[in-house]
């Protein structure tokens, strides 16, 4: 009974949305939960606490694997047993299992020399975003938690942040269309769309 009534969960997606397995599900720890509405709530309270943590520091972020998988975990850990750990099964959207670890220390690898370089900040942060959620590592949650890692970068470098309409993009909204062609185009490292996305929405903090 409870097996079934989870599944509402995964009804009314927006467009985009990785579906949960009836794995991932299991790994739910509160158990009023059975509807996306529900859900919503409870980790957009977990993703507050996670964000007081975070962007009331002083502290500058350790950009190193380790501290990324400790961020999901921190952001959905009241919400999901799995937080933080690696997705073991294959999704719609993703690299390989096996490919996730080699695919993140190549991504920090490539942060750095964009660094080095001196690249925009819109586009460093637009190809951080796009191959955070491309590499896509856990279950779900891979969206927000690309944001929220992009952000974290845009605090300690250019005292910035993305000013995201997050209730937008978690629904079928066009906000949410437009974000979601911009990803799909960047898959094809067509990144304009996206930078023109992060430029909208790249504030300061000092303002």
């Amino acid at each position: 009974m409870e097996s079934n009534s989870k599944k509402k969960i995964n009804r009314e997606l927006p467009p985009g949305a990785t579906p949960l397995s009836p794995e991932d599900l299991e790994g739910l720890i509160p158990r009023y939960i059975t509807t996306r509405s529900e859900l919503n709530d409870a980790e957009f309270k977990n993703i507050t606490e996670a964000s007081k943590k975070y962007f009331l520091s002083r502290k500058r972020f350790p950009f190193t694997i380790g501290h990324l998988y400790k961020v999901h975990k921190e952001m959905f850990g009241q919400v999901w047993k799995w937080a933080g750990k690696k997705r073991i099964t294959e999704k719609n959207i993703g690299v390989e299992k096996t490919q996730i670890d080699v695919e993140i220390i190549k991504l920090l690898d490539d942060l750095d020399y964009w660094l080095k370089q001196n690249m925009n900040i819109a586009e460093i942060s637009a190809r951080l975003h796009h191959r955070l959620v491309y590499i896509h590592p856990f279950n779900n949650g891979n969206g927000r938690w690309g944001r929220f890692i992009v952000n974290l970068f845009l605090k300690d470098h250019y005292d910035s942040y993305l000013d995201f309409p997050e209730d937008e993009i978690l629904l079928t909204t066009e906000i949410r269309k437009s974000y979601i062609a911009a990803l799909r185009e960047a898959d094809s490292l067509k990144y304009e769309r996206l930078i023109d996305l992060h430029n909208k929405y790249i504030s300061n903090f000092s303002l």
